[in-house]
């Protein structure tokens, strides 16, 4: 620097003549080499040379250089830079390096320029920027001078320690960068090895992929094939599981029928009989009855006979003061017929052998009558058989029907007023169970047919939400057609209590009180819901046997369903619905309507108690329901009787008068009659144990 202009501006100033290819080569090369940190004297100062030519053609670049017209050069301050053409032309020369092309143009000012350094070339060494300054000072016309003194104002000097340390810095920087960039390749490099890891593992996954694909069509295509043929075999097993049940359920009726053409003979048939406009059905009887009742009578006559020779030889005896015979047994012939004087001591031999004679009689017709009860019980299965063969054969399901894809009827089991129950088989569960096919009248009247079709929907609902070892379950519900619809039940195959009851006519204590106890559990699960349940219809009809004898309840059709809230019991809004002799005295009120609760059920199961021990219902048992209603039985139904026989224990009475009370407060509700000691196991081991103890000490048992 020799004349106070910093080397690099005067490295500007000589390279603003240059031409485009020159600065453009300075440019690349000061770019490629990190910018010197030299500061100037003004912080983002800018030279503005309006006056210079750019190199881009056009009409005052393009004209012939006498017809140029002079143009003064101005610094950014407004100051005269050149006047002179040809001074400026001459220094235009002086200033180019060697190299450096003399055409035209000019240079655009650098915008935003970092201060100390010029934009245009790369820093040059502090020798190199002095020598430079020298050799343009001493070329320089007074003009160029002139332009040092105006760039200095926008320039500041910089120092050799200056440069130094920015060149410390650039090579700092530069150690830098290419460690950062050393860094970057060895990142980039293992960032490439992971990519074509990955891009194995990929084109693996890919392959692995397509494989599973493979493997799964083939399972697939093996599933589908399993499953057809799968559904094939289950379809010939379905076929000829319905081929068996319908082959076996035919060989069954017609071994029923022809039982029913083998009994007939001996038991008798039903015939029909015209009384005027009315026909009505009668029972003629079969010869084993017709013999039964000849022994009868002829045992009636030998009683007879023997009584009336009884009579004629007390006749025989001498009068009080007449003389007695001299020989005993004179004048008797074989029959006892003679007329003399029977001598006492041969009346009393006499005597023995009448009464003998009446008692042989006796326990004679004792037999008869037992064998004619035994063909009473025979005919009443036999008339229940005959009459449900012939509902089957006139039942338009009787052809064996699959319903619901599902189930096939087999035999009827039981016929009511609007429904029909069918032994069905299950071709899903492959078990037997019950179908009810509820069929409703075509007469009806679309509300009538609305309002059964409300009761039953609703005995569904109440009994589907059922689940308990005393309940009998419900299967199915489903629609035939518009009038009909079924639903399935658990099969019993035990029958029900009502035809136990009429077979056996009167039942051991120790087995009632065993089947009361089952039914009053499943009255105590009916109450122990959310929702209690009242059954209303308890009768020996509904409560049914499975395999095994365990107890069954069914028929929900008439139960209510008590809330939480009502605790003082439900208003009874179906009056007359039900079955009167079993119904409490409080159903029948009405005068105001009744409140019920489970004390009904309680009710019924005394009722049923009695009937199971006495052969007979403790209230109106030989009235119709019309007459129950119209004498109003059940209302003066006070007190329970007992017969004498047969015997039952004096517990047993207790507990059949607890259930029996007139007055709902007075009655045992559900859990109490559960509880009752007549009913616990441990009080009957301890009267057991009393009992045993008392004989083995020959005291007499109460």
């Amino acid at each position: 620097m020799a004349s106070g202009v910093p080397s690099d501006v005067m490295a500007v100033l000589g390279n603003l003549n240059g031409s485009n290819e020159a600065r453009l080569a300075l440019l690349e090369k000061r770019f490629a080499i990190p910018p010197s940190p030299a500061t100037s004297r003004e912080a983002n100062s800018q030279l503005s040379c309006p006056g210079a030519r750019d190199s881009t053609p056009g009409p005052e670049n393009d004209a012939p250089e006498s017809h140029r017209t002079e143009a003064p050069w101005h610094s950014l301050d407004g100051l005269e830079l050149s006047t002179d053409i040809n001074a400026t032309k001459k220094r235009r020369r002086t200033s180019l390096g060697p190299g450096a092309a003399g055409g035209r143009g000019g240079v655009s000012p650098p915008q935003n320029s970092l201060p100390g350094f010029s934009p245009f070339r790369p820093t040059a060494h502090p020798q190199e920027r002095d020598r430079e300054a020298s050799r343009g000072a001493a070329s320089s016309p007074p003009s160029s001078r002139r332009q040092r003194n105006t760039i200095s104002r926008y320039f500041s000097t910089s120092s050799n320690a200056n440069s130094s340390d920015g060149m410390a810095a650039v090579e700092a920087a530069v150690k830098a960068q290419t460690a950062a960039l050393a860094a970057a390749e060895l990142h980039a490099a293992q960032l490439k090895m992971e990519a074509e890891e990955a891009r194995r593992d990929l084109q693996a996954a890919r392959a692995a992929r397509e494989d599973a694909e493979d493997r799964l069509a083939a399972m697939q295509a093996e599933l589908g094939e399993a499953r057809r043929a799968g559904a094939a075999q289950i379809a010939h097993v379905r076929a000829t599981l319905l081929r068996l049940a319908r082959t076996c359920a035919a060989l069954e009726r017609e071994s029923t029928a022809q039982s029913l053409r083998a009994l007939a003979p001996r038991l008798g048939s039903l015939g029909v009989r015209r009384r005027g406009i009315e026909v009505q059905e009668v029972w003629e009887e079969g010869q084993a009855f017709r013999d039964l009742r000849a022994k009868l009578t002829a045992l009636a006559e030998q009683r007879d006979a023997i009584e009336a020779a009884r009579k004629a030889a007390k006749r025989r005896l001498p009068l009080p003061g007449q003389p007695l015979p001299e020989e005993r047994n004179e004048g008797t012939d074989a029959a006892g017929t003679s007329t003399s004087t029977l001598h006492p001591e041969d009346w009393v031999v006499q005597e023995e052998i009448y009464k003998a004679r009446l008692a042989a009689t006796k326990r004679e017709e004792e037999m008869v009558k037992v064998d004619l009860a035994r063909l009473e019980t025979e005919k009443m299965l036999y008339i229940r058989d005959l009459k449900r063969v012939r509902d089957e054969d006139a039942s338009r399901f009787s052809n064996f029907p699959v319903l619901n894809d599902r189930y096939v009827l087999l035999d009827l089991l039981g016929r009511g007023g609007f429904s029909e129950v069918y032994r069905a088989f299950d071709l899903s569960s492959q078990r037997d169970v019950a179908c009810k096919i509820h069929q409703l009248n075509g007469q009806w009247s679309e509300l009538k047919k609305a309002s059964y079709v409300k009761h039953s929907v609703r005995e569904y609902h109440i009994h589907k939400k059922l689940h308990h070892p005393r309940i009998v379950s419900l299967v199915d519900i489903f629609e035939i057609d518009n009038n009909t619809f079924a639903t399935v039940l658990e099969l019993c195959e035990g029958g029900d209590l009502d035809s136990y009851c009429k077979l056996h006519e009167v039942l051991p204590e120790k087995e009632a009180r065993t089947i009361v106890t089952q039914v009053l559990s499943g009255l105590q699960y009916l109450n122990t819901k959310p929702h209690s349940v009242i059954h209303y219809d308890l009768k020996p009809a509904n409560i049914l046997f499975d395999g095994v004898g365990e107890v069954k309840l069914t028929d929900f059709g008439l139960s209510k369903v008590v809330d939480d809230g009502q605790t003082m019991g439900m208003e009874l809004t179906s009056q007359g619905a039900g079955t009167y002799w079993y119904l409490p005295p409080e159903c029948f009120e009405v005068r105001r309507t009744p409140l019920i609760s489970n004390k009904v059920d309680v009710w019924s199961v005394g009722v049923i108690l009695y009937q199971m021990l006495l052969g007979r219902r403790p209230f109106g048992h030989d009235q119709s329901q019309e007459q129950i209603l119209r004498n109003e039985v059940m209302l003066n139904a006070r007190e329970v009787k007992f017969p004498t026989k047969p015997a039952i224990s004096q517990e047993c009475k207790d507990f059949i008068r607890s259930c029996l009370a007139y007055k709902q407060e007075d009655r045992l509700d559900v859990a109490a009659a559960a509880a009752h000691p007549y009913l616990s196991v441990k009080s009957r081991e301890r009267r057991q144990s009393v009992s045993g103890r008392e004989a083995a000490a020959g005291q007499p048992t109460s």
